[in-house]
């Protein structure tokens, strides 16, 4: 009803009433939802069998807008990138209708794969200024971000344009291949990282410092440390993940007890144990230093006191899972 296969390659034509279904249910326009709804219905298509791999149809798609209105900065951004050239006859409207300027952009396409794109390159100085000025930039912004390259259009620069071509996705059109990783040398899963050299890889101290990468966070946990020194230790945020409410005297108690056991640690840290067995017990078969006695256990309401919420005799604590 929504959808219908309109053409030889099997691709989906998704109907305006589900686009607008789409859109209303992200709260976005049409617009909005259009690339979704093409990748949509390649996938459609693709998981009811319907598109043939050893058909190829090339799509070249031109007249790309000059810009894109952005919500968040409410100003015209650059479709493409800020240095492709307008249709001559668009360049009187990048003032002041930029909605209507369209760009010397291209992308090739080969069932339903970008296969690669280009533009042609801005390189006269007073377009490239105007440019600039539709996207909001300032004179002195222009001059800071641009005015290398604005300035040497002063010299002469010739008409130039390019276009890159993936020759990767080509490959994996012509064999029928689902995925990129089955057509490269060197392909990475889903974390970016490469099975085959083990990139991303550890990286010697003395490489980082040469190139000063560590520098910053060093800087950071060097100060960091600092503040846990002299700031001593938050008492309260330690009560509020364990849920305990202190008294006032506990506050400032606490943390001298706590101090006390972290140096305790420290100390024991520093002991040298190479060669010394570990042992369960420092007295092998029995203490000698005073008489095994059992210790009453601590009142119940007493260990519970400081407790937030307590429910028959034990510490409520908030329902986390069914």
């Amino acid at each position: 009803e929504y959808v219908s296969r309109s053409d030889e390659l099997g691709n989906i034509h998704i109907s305006e009433e589900v686009l607008a279904a789409i859109a209303a249910a992200a709260a976005l326009e049409v617009e909005g939802v259009s690339g979704l709804a093409a990748n949509l219905g390649s996938d459609i298509a693709e998981l009811l069998g319907l598109r043939d791999k050893k058909k190829f149809q090339f799509l070249f798609v031109t007249d790309f807008p000059e810009f894109e209105w952005s919500e968040e900065e409410n100003r015209w951004m650059a479709m493409h990138h800020p240095f492709t050239m307008p249709y001559p006859e668009d360049l009187d409207y990048l003032l002041t209708a930029p909605e209507r300027v369209r760009a010397q952009a291209y992308d090739v396409v080969l069932n339903g794969v970008e296969l690669g794109s280009g533009s042609i390159r801005i390189h006269r100085r007073d377009i490239q200024q105007r440019m600039f000025e539709a996207l909001g930039f300032s004179d002195e912004q222009i001059e800071e971000r641009f005015g290398f390259m604005v300035n040497a259009f002063r010299y002469g620069t010739p008409p130039h344009g390019g276009f890159a071509f993936g020759l990767d996705r080509f490959v994996m059109l012509l064999l029928g291949a689902d995925s990129l990783r089955d057509v490269i040398a060197f392909p990475k899963v889903r974390d970016a990282s490469c099975l085959m050299t083990q990139a991303p890889n550890f990286v010697d101290d003395e490489q980082l410092d040469a190139l000063e990468l560590l520098k910053g966070i060093r800087t950071a946990q060097q100060k960091q440390r600092a503040e846990q020194t002299t700031g001593g230790i938050d008492v309260e945020k330690i009560a509020n993940l364990a849920r305990l409410n202190l008294t006032e005297q506990e506050k400032v108690e606490l943390p001298r007890q706590m101090q006390t056991i972290i140096d305790f640690a420290d100390q024991l840290s520093a002991v040298q144990d190479d060669g010394v067995e570990a042992t369960e017990h420092v007295n092998p078969v029995w203490n000698v230093l005073r008489e095994d006695v059992a210790i009453p256990g601590l009142d119940r309401d007493l260990a519970l006191s400081t407790a937030k919420n307590r429910a028959d005799g034990y510490i409520a604590v908030p329902k986390t899972f069914d």
